[in-house]
């Protein structure tokens, strides 16, 4: 698999992940149930693909800056968080609205330290 499609698939199964935690948030995740163990594997996968954008190893319309890759990596924590203290922690739903944006920035405006 090239890594212009490994980055694709680890985008489209971070929003899947995205999607299926704030499934659980709004069901209202109890204090006994915990993330899926797969998730915590594929936020980081989104997490690299978000690195690999701001590096240049793959070409994409997607504006990544490094704010955003920072806000992935306190995703999984948050997510870690929650396996800990077995409560969703209050930010994670307004951290995935956050990371959800990035998307819709696509191609509306440029990144200084992605595009030149």
């Amino acid at each position: 698999m090239t890594r212009d499609r490994q980055v694709a698939q680890a985008l489209s199964e971070g929003l899947n992940c995205l999607s299926a935690i704030v499934e659980s948030l709004d069901v209202g995740a109890s204090a006994s149930e915990l993330p899926r163990n797969e998730w915590l594997a594929t936020l980081r996968a989104m997490g690299d693909a978000f690195d690999a954008i701001l590096s240049r190893e793959v070409a994409t319309t997607l504006v990544v800056r490094q704010a955003d890759c920072d806000l992935v990596r306190r995703l999984v924590g948050l997510v870690l968080e929650w396996t800990t203290t077995r409560q969703p922690p209050q930010e994670l739903r307004t951290t995935i609205e956050s990371i959800l944006k990035i998307f819709d920035r696509r191609g509306t405006e440029s990144a200084p330290d992605t595009q030149k």
